[in-house]
This record gives C-alpha cells, structure tokens and sequence, in this order.
C-alpha cells in the first residue's frame, strides 16, 4: 500500500454498514451469555447511578478495560495525526489512513465485545455517568459551531462568533470527537438492551464518520444531520427503558434543535419547512395533553412539564457560546504568549 493509493468510498461505506450491523447482532447475542454478570448488579438507584456496572471492582476487568481503552484512543489519535498529511483523495475514494482507522475501529470493537463477554465491565465503574453523557454533548456542540457558516444556528441565519475561537474549535475537533466516541463507547460493556444496542450503532457510525475525514463523506450535511438526530430517538428510547417518563424532554428537545437549526441545512423551502415545524408542535402540544397516556414509559406528562422541551436546546445554545468563546481566549492567550517569546528572542539577539 502506497502514499497515492487510494480505495471506494462507497464500499468502504457499504461494508461499513454491514460490519455495524454484524455487530450490532453479536452484541445482542452474546449479551444472552452474559446472566452470571447480570444476576449480580445492584439495584438501580437513579440517573446519577449506572446500573450495567459489577459491585466490586474486578482486578481483571480493570485491566483489560483501561488497557484495551487506552490502546484503542492512543492509536486513533496517532492515525488522526498522521491524516492530516494524507494527500487530497478524489471526490468518492479514500486514503490509506483512512482505510486504517477503518480496520482498527473494527478490530478494537471485537476486543471490547470479547472483554464484555469475559470480564463485562467497562469504564463506568471508575467515571461518572455524566462524564460519557457531557462529552457528546460538547461533541454536538462542536459541530453547531462548525457549520454555523453552512446553514446558520437560528432558524437558518448565520450567527457572529468569534473567528478565532471558531477555527481552534475546528482545528481540535478530529481529536476531541475521538476521545468523546472512544470513551463512551468503553465506558458501557456491550449489552444487549435496546439502548444499548441503538447506543452501540450509534457509536458505530460516529466511528466511521470519524474514520473517512479529509474525504467528501465527512462533510456531507445529510449525513451529518443523520448523526446529530439519531441522539433523539436514542435518547427517547433509553428514558422509555428507564420508565421515568423523560422520554419526551429528549425526543423533542433534540428534536427541536432540528427544527432549530438542522434542518435548515437540508432544505430552503419554507413551505416544507413550515410544515416540518407545524408537525413538531402538533406532536408536542398532543404528548403534554396527556392523550397519550403512560403508553411509552408508565409515566404520563402534562401541561406543567411542557417546559422540559425546552432544556437540551438552553443547555446547547448556551454551550456554543461558551464554548466557542473560551477558545477564542485560549487562541488570544497562545498568540500573546508567541509574541511575548518573539519579542524576548529579539531582546537576547540584540
């Protein structure tokens, strides 16, 4: 394999998928194995506990878990690295580092399903549980702030943020997106509840997302806009398993970020727009009427709850700023420190 060689896009897409999916199927599978690690786990006592934790600490699993995480993060960052020097490919076609963080995906993906099998616990035994959920939060706050430029952030208009702060967001974003998916996807032993398995494919498709940067798929908006409305529904599913009936705060608080923002992106017709929008309210005016009853997750949510729609859009929105705001000092801070070494390097010559 040579520097100018490159591959098919759309097979490495199509194998991509089928590979997800075989995977997707195991991991449901072997979780039927999995009943003397299951019989054992202590009681769920709120969202601040994970549930699909061991009691104690297993010597063995503790090993194989950070040892496993930490090969599978630091070859990813070391591929990341070397892409950036990677040639252009043509429109369609990957390249080798490509191709390579396609592989290691998927081999460090059959060591966690194997790992799961034997010694069941993942990373959530030492971090808290909302240490995975925060670093997809921030991970779909980076990509609001990088396509700003693209479709807007409010309803299609373009948002000042600081051009500074903005390129050291997109200049980190390949390394932090990486850290996110590879520590929540350690952070879980590879059950096979419903979530789990959405959670796993959801994972599956970050990775690949990740692995074909520098090429015309990582920056398909359709594609994109796939990835950042997959969390409603995984999120939605998830509250429906736990049966707290905050199944509607996700589905519609993403899903209003779609109505928001993302679409926008997709379409310009303000008509099909219009009606997208006139959908979204009618669903969430009938959800809060409670005439759906406790039919998704034992709990019925009225009028008085409707405000919770309204959380993950303030909590994302507010991130963007900021976020893209705390790197514009960072970038400030860096450059002033440069010049301050310049001027004393010009000092000591003198």
């Amino acid at each position: 394999m040579n520097g100018t060689k490159t591959y098919s896009l759309k097979k490495s897409l199509f194998i991509s998928l089928i590979v997800s999916l075989v995977f997707v199927i195991l991991t449901y599978f072997l979780s039927l194995t999995l009943g003397r690690f299951q019989s054992i786990l202590l009681p769920d006592t709120g969202a601040a506990w994970y549930y699909w934790k061991l009691p104690e600490v297993d010597i063995f699993a503790t090993l194989t878990m950070w040892v496993f995480y930490l090969s599978h993060q630091i070859v990813i960052w070391w591929l990341i690295y070397k892409l950036k020097d990677q040639p252009a490919v043509p429109k369609g076609r990957i390249g080798k580092y490509n191709l390579w963080l396609l592989v290691v995906n998927v081999i460090f993906i059959a060591v966690h399903l194997l790992q799961t099998t034997f010694f069941y616990d993942g990373l959530a035994q030492f971090v808290p549980v909302m240490s995975s959920q925060g670093s997809v939060i921030v991970m779909l706050v980076m990509i609001l702030i990088m396509l700003n430029f693209r479709r807007g952030l409010f309803f299609g208009k373009k948002v000042k943020l600081p051009s500074k702060g903005t390129a050291l967001v997109s200049k980190l974003h390949g390394y932090f997106i990486a850290w996110a998916i590879i520590y929540t996807f350690w952070f879980h032993p590879m059950e096979g509840t419903t979530g789990h398995l959405l959670g796993f494919l959801y994972a599956f498709m970050l990775l690949t997302q990740l692995s074909l940067a520098k090429t015309n798929w990582h920056t398909n908006i359709k594609w994109i806009t796939v990835l950042e409305v997959y969390v409603a529904f995984h999120g939605a599913v998830v509250a429906i398993d736990a049966g707290n009936g905050m199944w509607p705060m996700f589905f519609f608080g993403f899903m209003m970020m779609f109505i928001v923002t993302q679409v926008h992106g997709l379409m310009k017709n303000r008509i099909a727009i219009a009606g997208i929008i006139s959908s979204y309210v009618a669903l969430v005016l009938i959800t809060y009427s409670g005439r759906l009853g406790d039919a998704f997750s034992g709990t019925a949510v009225g009028w008085a709850d409707i405000h919770q729609i309204t959380w993950i859009p303030i909590i994302l929105y507010a991130l963007v700023f900021g976020i893209v705001w705390l790197m514009q000092g960072v970038s400030l801070l860096k450059k002033s420190e440069i010049k301050m070494e310049q001027n004393s390097i010009s000092q000591d010559i003198r």
